[in-house]
This record gives structure tokens, sequence and C-alpha cells, in this order.
């Protein structure tokens, strides 16, 4: 939240309220779009490549902050679009893998594991940008979202080999 608000007002030049407005799109796009992405999703099955999309679309976004002057509102745009989609075909994999008896505690140990990660990731963000800049912060979120493309592939990869329902 925080962070992104200076690093728009810092990069881009952005006054408070424009940089707060750039910041908050992500959500603003996730409200309206997260039921017909799962409507999509829903619809057309293949999670895992949804995921896989969703995730190279946020590793774009990153990237253009990181490497580019160009106008902030592209990327956070699609990060946006690609939050909401990450949700609406990620969460539902549960459901096709855990016994429904379990369905209550696997979400809750998801819930924890996210909460967990946005914690200790919100910790290193502001270590990092305190003693290397927003560059270096930058790169270490396309670093996350790299190993998250890796992740995917490796649950593509392993889903196909044991004839898995996941896609």
């Amino acid at each position: 939240g925080v962070l992104g608000k200076v690093f728009f007002m810092e990069k881009f030049r952005f006054s408070s309220q424009s940089a707060s407005a750039i910041n908050s799109i992500v959500y603003i796009i996730s409200a309206p779009m997260s039921p017909l992405f799962g409507l999509l999703v829903d619809k057309t099955g293949k999670n895992i490549i949804w995921v896989l999309y969703a995730v190279a679309a946020t590793l774009v976004s990153h990237m253009m902050l990181a490497f580019t002057f160009w106008n902030p509102w592209i990327a956070m745009c699609l990060l946006g679009f690609s939050y909401s989609l990450l949700a609406c075909a990620l969460w539902p994999m549960v459901a096709f893998i855990v016994p429904e008896h379990q369905l209550g505690t696997a979400y809750g140990f998801m819930q924890s594991i996210q909460n967990l990660g946005l914690a200790v990731i919100a910790i290193l963000a502001g270590m990092i940008l305190d003693s290397k800049g927003y560059l270096l912060l930058e790169v270490f979120f396309i670093a996350c979202v790299s190993l998250s493309l890796l992740a995917v592939v490796c649950l593509y990869l392993v889903n196909r080999a044991q004839g898995g329902n996941l896609n």
C-alpha cells in the first residue's frame, strides 16, 4: 500500500492523490473482474493454464514497473486483471484434490500461509527498500514471481504426468 504510493510519487513524480489512485486501481479492477473471470474459469476449466497466464501477466507488470518509464497505469491495470484471474483459477483447484470433509481445513491452511507470506514479504520489502531502493525491491518482486511461475510449470507437468484433473 504505502510502499506503492511512495514509489509512484518518487519514480513517476505523481501527486499524492494520483499515486493513491493508481495504487488502488488493482483492487478497483479486481472487484468487478473477479466474478467474470470466475465464470470464464468455470466454463473453460484449464485452471493451471489460467494460473500460468495470471502469474506471467504479474511478471510482465512488475518488469514494466521496474525497467520502464511507461505509464504505470498500464502495469497496474494488468496487475488488477492478473490478480483477479489468479484467485479465480487457483483457489478452486483445492476442491479438486482435497476430500470434501477436509476442505475447510485446507482453505484455512491456505489462508494462513497466504497471510504469513504477505507479512514476511512486507517486512522483507521494507528492509530491501530502506537499504537498496525501489529498483532492487522490484527485482525482488520479479524474483518471487519468477519462482511462482516455475512452481506453476512444475504443477502443470506433475498434474499431466499423473493424469490429474487440475487442467
